[in-house]
């Protein structure tokens, strides 16, 4: 015939075992060969066993975050652009007409220099050429104007210098420095003459920080 365990048996192991449940657990026996399980050590002098409690479960890992959450936060980290960052590098006109005039002078079939002291010329190589091409190029981009009226000005003022410092100018200069010799006994009209056609065709100043054409040495013999 089966025994019916009774109740108050279940509710016993219960509170038993609950510190087992709770924490760290110890295992003794009384004189009487009572099994005890306390969450604390039995009287000393009594034998007892540690029952370590079960641990924890690990926290779940965070989620990874989305790439909306990623852009978010990189946008939050960047620091909004500043007026120098986007202010636009003003335009020099003076430099533009330079870089103009300078291309013309490059673009012809004859060697450039740079007026150095004296009588000296300093001549570019010919190796070079290319990348000093590729830097006024730079130069003109950088300092032209996008109106077209603008740029149109600013080319015309670039043909008129490449007109004043080529030879014809150069000669009619001489031409009117001899006139102008106390020696010459030039007939006043004369001058006059010279001077105004210099200052119709030949109006630019001498240069000497600019590539200048030696129209007396081509570029290939």
């Amino acid at each position: 015939m089966r025994k019916t365990r009774r109740p108050w048996a279940w509710t016993l192991s219960v509170i038993l075992l609950a510190p087992w449940l709770l924490g760290t657990t110890y295992k003794w026996v009384d004189p009487q060969g009572q099994v005890h399980f306390t969450d604390t050590p039995p009287p000393a002098g009594t034998a007892y066993e540690v029952i370590a409690a079960p641990h924890s479960p690990p926290a779940p890992a965070a989620p990874a975050p989305t790439a909306v959450q990623s852009i978010s936060a990189t946008a939050a980290e960047s620091p909004p652009p500043t007026v120098s960052d986007t202010a636009e590098v003003p335009r020099d006109d003076a430099r533009c007409v330079d870089a103009l005039y300078q291309l013309q002078v490059l673009a012809g079939d004859w060697k450039v220099y740079k007026p150095g002291p004296g009588d000296d010329r300093a001549y570019l190589h010919d190796r070079d050429r290319p990348a000093e091409i590729d830097r006024l190029t730079r130069e003109r981009d950088a300092n032209c104007s996008d109106e077209p009226d603008q740029l149109a000005s600013q080319q015309r003022r670039a043909r008129e210098v490449f007109q004043s410092l080529s030879p014809d100018c150069r000669e009619a200069r001489e031409k009117l420095q001899n006139l102008q010799r106390p020696t010459a006994r030039s007939a006043p009209s004369d001058i006059e003459r010279q001077q105004a056609d210099i200052a119709e065709h030949c109006s630019g100043v001498s240069r000497d920080d600019v590539w200048l054409a030696d129209w007396r040495y081509p570029l290939r013999p």
